[in-house]
């Protein structure tokens, strides 16, 4: 017998060559049947793994750049935007998330996010920090969807990638943000459009004089109405494109919110009522405010509700308790009702005939004053519930 053949014993009426005998043979020669040493076990294991690894990078990639994104419909299901290509370039692709029940009261917010080139992460934690708030309330009472806008160039390719990192996320694909479709030729536009708003010598004195020298940087050498430009654009396309959104919120991508944001303004903030006192006149500029825009003096229709409302704010670490007046507001923590701001009609818009770069720097009070010399109905909740950086 030769030393290490396997031996198998046969029966005395099989041939050695049947299909019982030659099957025995190979099951006992088969690799699975043979010792495996330590080390073999080690680089069996360590290939598998790396096979899994690759295939899921592989199709990660694959649902990255080459399946179209998906949307949620009204049901629920999931449907390709074979018709969009890229999605996530403009509001066209955007649907509401929530169904409209006529039991229930729907709010829908559209979220302008002003974007800085060099900002890509805070963005994205601003966003699932305000969509956390979506999912904590539920639907259907509130949903919302976001429109990324470059202040800049630069930014432009950096706020497509945010928004497409949103849509084409395999893990969490969030088809509700899209980056405003702006390009080198608006900007150029919007420069030339604000040259004469560059701020004088005698200007930037009396910026300094009255306020500080880190105000004469915030008002002279930021491209203040360039910005406000830029998120007009988005403006414009949430009063022509959505027709299921009800507020809007404008804000920059460095900006916090409390856990209670919308809870606070939006779904428990008390309805407007008649005041009993009569107002005081007031003139803002050369236009008289009505009794419905006092402060403290609220009257409304049946079932109105509240067109503008803000909370106290912290700016660079101090607090601020808000007030509906120039410098106690920030266009952040002020949350604007679609029919208002249908009525001013944008940023600019709010600005004066012959505006300078002071009412740039102003835009967001000038919007919210026109609001509520046109008829909004605003007020302050005074909780923290906002941080501007």
């Amino acid at each position: 017998m030769n030393v290490g053949k396997i031996h198998l014993r046969q029966h005395p009426q099989e041939s050695e060559h049947s299909f019982s005998t030659l099957n025995a043979a190979n099951h006992h020669r088969h690799p699975k049947y043979l010792p495996t040493t330590r080390k073999g076990t080690y680089y069996r294991a360590t290939a598998c793994g790396m096979t899994i690894v690759i295939v899921m990078l592989v199709s990660n990639w694959m649902a990255y750049y080459w399946i179209p994104p998906f949307i949620l419909d009204d049901d629920g299901q999931r449907h390709l935007q074979l018709h969009h290509p890229q999605p996530w370039r403009g509001y066209q692709a955007l649907v509401p998330t929530l169904q409209p029940n006529i039991n229930t009261t729907q709010y829908h917010v559209r979220i302008i996010i002003r974007v800085h080139h060099e900002h890509k992460e805070l963005v994205q934690g601003l966003v699932h920090n305000l969509r956390h708030q979506q999912q904590f309330f539920g639907s259907p009472t509130l949903s919302m969807d976001f429109a990324l806008v470059p202040t800049e160039l630069a930014g432009v390719p950096v706020t497509q990638e945010i928004a497409r990192d949103f849509w084409s996320n395999p893990l969490d694909p969030f088809p509700h943000v899209y980056a405003v479709n702006l390009n080198e030729s608006f900007f150029v536009a919007a420069k030339d459009r604000a040259a004469s708003l560059k701020c004088t010598s005698k200007e930037a004195k009396e910026i300094a004089r009255k306020h500080s020298k880190n105000a004469v940087r915030k008002v002279c050498q930021y491209d203040n109405h360039v910005y406000y430009q830029a998120t007009d654009v988005a403006v414009q396309e949430l009063l022509e494109g959505c027709n299921w959104c009800t507020h809007m919120l404008v804000t920059n991508d460095d900006n916090g919110y409390h856990p209670d944001f919308f809870r606070e303004t939006l779904l428990t903030v008390p309805l407007p009522v008649k005041g009993d006192e009569p107002p005081k006149k007031k003139r803002f500029g050369n236009v008289p405010l009505k009794k419905q825009q006092q402060q403290g003096v609220l009257t409304t229709v049946k079932e109105r509700r509240w067109d503008l409302v803000t909370t106290d704010f912290t700016t660079n670490g101090f607090y601020i308790s808000a007030e509906l007046k120039l410098g106690r507001l920030d266009l952040g923590g002020m949350l604007f009702s679609k029919e208002i701001v249908s009525k001013v009609g944008g940023f600019i818009a709010a600005l004066p005939a012959k505006p300078r770069a002071i009412d740039a720097h102003n835009a967001d009070w000038l919007f919210a004053e026109k609001a509520m010399i046109i008829g909004a109905l605003a007020m302050v909740v005074k909780k923290l519930l906002f941080f501007h950086n």
